[in-house]
This record gives C-alpha cells, structure tokens and sequence, in this order.
C-alpha cells in the first residue's frame, strides 16, 4: 500500500488493486476524519474516510459535505466532544452507491481556527439497524406534516413538533411542561387524559380519538382532531412516557355530520300531512345541528291548502326553533332571547336563490319586529327559498348567533337541499289539506242539517270528519211513526270515500220508502257498493267480490208503538243501551261481513225496548284520527251508567269529555245517541173489525170520534175518506179481519189498515165511463203520502196527512 502526504498534512490513499486487503480492512474499523471550513467545503480527506466511503481525497475536495448525506438530514455543528460526547446518527452516501450508517462528532480544528473536523465512526454490525431507526424517527419528528408530540409518564408535554405548533395555536413556546386540559382548555381534553392514562397502564394503543373544541387561533368554530396513543418504552422495558399523533378531520367530519342531517331530515320531515307540523319538523332537524335558530314562514294560502300566490307575499310563520329555548330537562329559558323578523314584508318580491345576510337581531324589550329592524344582537342568516314543482312556498332562514361562524358556500348548498325537502313536504301537506277540506266538506253537506221533530225517539249527535275514511249517520222517519237510525264509515278515504257514503246515504233513504227490514236494506246496499267498486255492471246478478273498499253499516228500526227495535250490523260494532234503572249493556247481534266483502250476508235481530231506554251508536276511529270510541264499548256503558234523568245533550258532552286523550275536537267521530218513547192513547187508536162491507160505516165514525178527541175535526171529511177507500179495499181483495189504526204524530196524521193479504195494491188511472178503479187515486191526491209495507202476517197500507194547520187553530 502506497500512501503520500500533501501540502494540508492528510494522507492519500492509493487505490491500487496491490493494496493490502487485511491493512484496508482494518482502516474501515478506524474513525474516519474530514476537515471542512466555514461554508462546510471539504478542505482534508483522511485515508480511514477513503476507506470507509471509498472517495479519493481528490475527488471530495471542494466538496459540499452535505452531498454525502443520503437523507434529508443536516450535520449540526454544535461543539460536541470528539471524545464519544454528543453524537448525530447518520446515513453516508458511498462512491460505489451503497449507503453506510455512521454516527458524526463534529470540533472545531485547532489548526488554522477556521476549520472543522468531522470524525466519522462506522456502526458496528448489529447496530446499524438502531442507527437507521433514530435517523428515520429524527427525520419523522421534524418533517412529519402529522402533529407528533410526547409527554412524559406525569402527562406533561416534553417535545412536539413543527406540525404539532401550527396546530390552531394550541402548541406553543409555553407549551411544555403542561397537561392536554392546559394546552386546550375547551375541548374534550379530560376524556383524552384518561385514555392516555389507560395506555400507560395498559400498553394497548389507542387509536382515532376524536378531540373536539374550539382552539385559542380559532375560537369562533370547532374543530375535529383524530389523536392515536403509543406508549413509550425505553430498550430495558421501562416505561418513559407517551407519544401522540394527531391530523385534523373537521372537514371529513363536517361533511359527514351534513349528509347524517340531511339523512335524518328526510326520515322526520314529511312524516305529517299538516303544513304547520311539517315546518315545525325542518326547524327542529336544524336546531342546533346546523344552526343556532331556524324560522320557516309560508305563503298564507299554503296553510289553507290553496297554491301559492306570487302577487301575495304575505307570510305566516309555521315552525321556530331557538337553541336557547327552554329545553325539555327543564332548563330555564333565556329572557332575552332574540326575535327573529320575517324573511320578506308584505309587497317585498322574494328571492329565487338563497342569499346571505348580516343582521342585527331584536332583544325581548319591545323593539318592533319588522324587516330591516335594527336590533342588538349580531347574527349570519341565510335566507333559502322552498320551491317546488316549479313553485315558491315559502322561506326558511337559518341563524348563527355571533360576530363568528358565518354559512359558507358548503352550508348554502346544504341549506339548498333541507329546503327542497321541507318544501316538497309542505307542497304535499299542502295539497292532502285541500283535498281533506273539501272531503270535509263534502261529508258535511252529505249528513241531515236538522232532524224532523217526531215522537219516535228524541236524538243528539256529534259528528267530526275523519282524516282517514269518511263517516255517515242519519235519523229518517218511516211509516208509522217509526225511525230509522243508520251510521257507516268507509275505509276510502278523502272526495272518493265522502263521495261513496254520499251515494250510500241517498240508497237508504230511497230504500227506506219501500218498507223493508233491516236485513233486507242490506243486502240491496251491499249490491250498490259491489257497483260502485266496478265489480258488478249493471243488472248483473252479484257475484263474489273483493275489492279491498268496505263500508261498514249498522241499520236500525225503532217502532214506538211496539217499543220494537230491529236491526242488522254489516261489520259495524253494536249499539250500547242503558235502559231506565238498569246498567248500559252492549246490544248481543251478529256481526257480519262490510259490505262489499266476499259472502256476505245479514241478519236482523229484535228487542224490546222499555219507553225512556237510550241507545248510542257510533263509528269506529281509525288511530291517525285521535281518540278511539270504539276502545271499547265499556267506555260507553261506563259514561252511561246513569241516563235516566241526564239530558241528551249533556251526556254527550260526558261521552265526548270521557275519550282517552280527549280533545275539544276528536276527528273520526260520530256519536248518535237516542232516547226512545212509546206512543199512547192520547196519540194511538186501534181497532180490529170483521171482513164484513157493513163495517166501513162503523170504521169512519171511530175514526170522526178520535179525530174530535184530538181536535182534528176540520180534516174528518178528508180521513173518512182515506179510511173508507182503505178498509173497503181490505174487505173486498183479503180475507180475515182488517186492522185500523191511527196516529197523531206531531203535525202529521197516520192511518193504516192492515189485512192478511201479501198482494200489493196499484194505483189505476180510471177512464171517465169506469165505475171504480178510483179509490186509491183519490188517496195520493187528498194525503202528502201514502205506501205498503209487509210482515209476516200479510200486509199494511198508510197514508200520511199534514195537519200542521189544524193543531195552530
């Protein structure tokens, strides 16, 4: 080996492949010397660095000493002692493209004193990789753009790094020597601290903790921070503290809080077919989770359910939320809270997109409430207007209280689509409100305005729409002084169940005409609803149905002559009936299909009733429309425990008062009540005569004889009449006895004979030179009314007399 000294002092180091291989090597164990100067230019390269990175001292001189370092690591020159004192880990390029970890002293040189000695010791094997590790973790710490920080076993901050000091101002110059709670007082600082103190104790890392609060650089907004916990631990097992990362996630989080809003406004808004319960619902889904207070105000025709007029800019307010409102824990509510003006005044045009305003709020101390008012209080609010189907509905506006947190473009098109959704809501609320209104209004032009006065039964009612369904009742006189009492409801609902109880309300009256008993009635209806579900044509024979449309109908015939009531149930509950000094009990009958179900039939059922009984009948309640009468029909016995003496119009107050939840107004309901009376002699006479012609004579001077009684004289020549035509008739087309009678019913006079004969009579139009056939078109032309109806027994023709003019004399 060949080696020759320069001008400098330092040795080159021939390269010669004659070089001995055992001398070379045991230069690589050597420390390794450079001399550089001032500007860190390599001025003496020594044979041990040759050996060791394999340039030639030619070859480095005038070289930067910074191009032999492979990382982006710099060599400080901080007067360490070449004596094993202060030592930097480093990884060297070599001239044969390796790398070679080392560790570096750097002294000032004595000799001239402007220059430095870099002394270069190899890693040993087996320590290299422990060098390359705290090389990369040095290069980690201070270029990581990840705050990384460490703290002691105490809790308290030892080192952090650039990233960690930029991080909204809560790393800073003061900042070692304090605890997590110190250095971020508002934030979720003391959860963290006992996480940190579980990793201690534990050794399992802890990672994503979500670190929430307002920064000092920052406090107008929160921030999000994700930290992960490792404990550290010295080569012996000792544990010397904790190391964190954190990376800041407001954004992400920001973004994902938004789309959860808006997720969760599409489950709760809309779930109400009201538009001041739908506004209501937008300003609760907003309230706090986007901003401080929300108002939503909608064009005064939405809230009756007409279309939004854009010549009228007239607002009414449907739904508030203030985050400083009282609470349901029973916080007390903050008593100046702020007002919040209405988007748009009267006559002011409103906006198509959403727009940005600061404003000042009004306190609660008087100021006025107007657009454009001048208030105490700052806040950001963010006008947004609810289109849909190509229409304005009205205005949400969202405030964030302060001089901080302004709405940003993200919250614009945010607030852009929790309106769209509310105002697709409120359109359809909207529209199911002018449907419902006029289905209500329907069924209210459909039921009996006034009941006529009668002596059968003395009745009250109380009726409200359904929302789902629709409901009927009706109380119609019948011949001979009986009524009918008839309730339904339908499972259509809005225009076309109304509709359908319209048209089922007009077949009972016309069937009501004919006379037949209740069972009967029925059936004919059940055909009617078979026609109007589309399943029956016209004149067909019915046929098995199942169309999903029901009406449930209970049809009802009181005789207060026999105190008789018949009556049949298509699906619908039973009366209940309290007679006098007796409990209220649910009438016992067969229930039988709806009408318009498959294979139905009905069947009448008779009691007797006592004079003075009262009978409640009533619809059952779809749960949507509040309260429930048929919860039982024991809510019924028990409010009509005692009825003998309670006017009617009292216990159905009682009736109403006793509903579960009750409300001034329940929807769904209808409650007939009705209090039965018997007819006596003062309004009742009958007679059994033979089959015998002689008899009519003695038939019109009863009938004279009970019409003075009545003081009915002045329509005696009229009823003598009707009653000779009626019994001659019976005499001469039956056979057995006839049966007369006759009523005072109010202002009408009934009579009635009734024979064993099924045969019906018919009116003939007599020629000039017929000698009979005139009879019963005498009858039709002196009574308001006349008819037949059958029994068992045979059969029964009435007429009806108004002889309202005669009781005023």
């Amino acid at each position: 080996m060949l080696a020759q000294e320069d001008e400098e002092g330092l040795v080159a180091v021939s390269t010669s492949r004659a070089t001995d291989r055992r001398s070379f090597t045991q230069k690589l164990r050597e420390d390794a010397e450079i001399v550089i100067d001032q500007q860190g230019a390599v001025v003496g390269w020594s044979t041990a660095a040759h050996a060791l990175l394999g340039f030639t001292a030619s070859e480095m001189r005038g070289r930067s000493v910074g191009s032999l370092i492979a990382s982006e690591q710099s060599i400080p020159i901080d007067g360490g002692s070449a004596e094993r004192g202060l030592a930097a880990p480093v990884v060297l390029r070599c001239r044969d493209k390796h790398t070679e970890a080392c560790r570096v002293w750097i002294r000032p040189a004595e000799h001239p004193p402007d220059r430095w000695i870099v002394i270069v010791s190899p890693v040993p094997e087996g320590a290299e990789s422990q060098v390359v590790g705290e090389a990369v973790l040095d290069t980690l710490f201070k270029q990581s753009p990840t705050s990384l920080c460490v703290y002691g076993t105490d809790l308290r901050l030892s080192r952090f790094n650039p990233a960690a000091k930029g991080m909204q101002g809560i790393f800073g110059d003061k900042s070692i020597g304090l605890m997590p709670h110190e250095l971020w007082p508002d934030s979720n600082s003391a959860e963290f601290e006992l996480r940190m103190r579980e990793v201690l104790k534990s050794g399992v890392p802890h990672v994503g903790f979500e670190k929430r609060g307002r920064p000092p650089d920052d406090p107008e907004h929160d921030h999000v921070f994700a930290n992960s916990v490792f404990r550290l631990e010295d080569p012996t097992g000792r544990v010397i503290g904790l190391a964190t990362t954190a990376v800041e996630i407001t954004e992400q989080r920001i973004a994902e809080e938004r789309i959860t809003l808006l997720a969760d406004a599409s489950a709760v808004i809309g779930t109400s077919l009201d538009v001041v319960e739908t506004g209501q619902q937008l300003a609760d889904v907003a309230v706090p989770r986007f901003a401080d207070a929300a108002t939503v105000d909608v064009f005064t025709p939405v809230i009756s359910g007409e279309e939004p007029d854009p010549d009228r800019a007239d607002l009414r307010r449907v739904g508030l939320r203030y985050a400083g409102d009282t609470d349901s824990s029973g916080g007390t509510a903050n008593p100046l809270k702020p007002r919040f003006p209405y988007s748009a005044s009267t006559g002011e045009p409103v906006a198509d997109e959403p727009y940005r305003v600061d404003t000042l709020l009004p306190s609660d101390d008087g100021e006025p409430l107007y657009r454009g008012t001048c208030g105490k209080q700052p806040a950001h609010s963010l006008v947004v207007p609810m289109r849909a189907r190509g229409a304005v509905a009205g205005l949400v506006t969202f405030y964030r209280l302060g001089q901080g947190s302004p709405f940003s473009d993200f919250d614009v098109l945010t607030a852009r689509d929790l309106a769209s959704r509310a105002a697709l809501s409120i359109d359809n609320a909207r529209r199911y409100t002018q449907e419902h209104s006029a289905a209500r209004a329907l069924q209210h032009q459909l039921l009996p305005h006034h009941f006529a006065e009668q002596t059968a039964v003395e009745t009250a009612h109380y009726f409200a729409p359904a929302t789902s369904g629709a409901n009927w009742f009706d109380v119609i006189p019948v011949s001979g002084a009986r009524v009918v009492l008839a309730v339904a409801t339908s499972n259509e609902t809005g225009l076309s169940g109304a509709a359908a109880l319209g048209r089922l309300g007009t077949a009972v009256h016309a069937l009501t005409d004919l006379d037949l008993n209740p069972e009967e009635v029925l059936s004919r209806l059940d055909t009617l609803i078979a026609r109007i579900a589309g399943k029956l044509s016209s004149g067909s024979a019915p046929q098995p149905h199942d169309t999903g449309f029901e009406i449930t109908c209970l049809y009802a015939v009181y005789d207060p002559a026999s105190g008789r009531l018949s009556l049949a149930s298509a699906g619908h509950p039973p009366p209940v009936v309290a007679e006098p000094d007796a409990r209220a009990k649910v009438l016992t009958i067969p229930m039988d299909a709806p009408l318009g179900a498959p294979e139905r039939h009905s069947t009448t059922t008779e009691f007797d009733l006592p004079a003075g009984s009262t009978l409640a009948l009533y619809t059952p309640t779809h749960p949507s429309d509040g309260p429930r009468t048929d919860q039982g029909p024991d809510l019924l016995t028990r409010a009509m425990a005692s009825t003998a003496d309670v006017p009617l119009e009292e216990l159905r107050d009682q009736i109403l008062a006793a509903l579960p939840d009750a409300v001034s107004s329940p929807r769904g309901t209808v409650l007939l009540l009705a209090r039965t009376h018997r007819l006596d002699e003062d309004h009742m006479s009958t007679w059994d005569l033979p089959s015998d012609p002689a008899v009519v004579a003695t038939a019109r001077s009863l009938v004279q004889r009970q019409l003075t009684v009545w003081g009915l004289q002045a329509t005696a020549f009229v009823t003598e009449l009707v009653v000779s035509e009626l019994v001659t008739n019976a005499i001469r087309h039956a056979e057995g006895p006839v049966h007369l009678r006759v009523i005072r019913d109010h202002h009408v006079l009934i009579c009635e004979v009734s024979d064993r004969s099924t045969t019906a009579p018919h009116l003939r139009y007599a020629r000039s030179g017929d000698e009979g056939g005139r009879g019963l078109f005498l009858i039709a032309e002196l009574t308001q009314r006349w008819g037949t109806r059958f029994s068992d027994s045979g059969k029964t023709i009435w007429t009806e007399q108004d002889v309202e003019h005669e009781l005023d004399h």
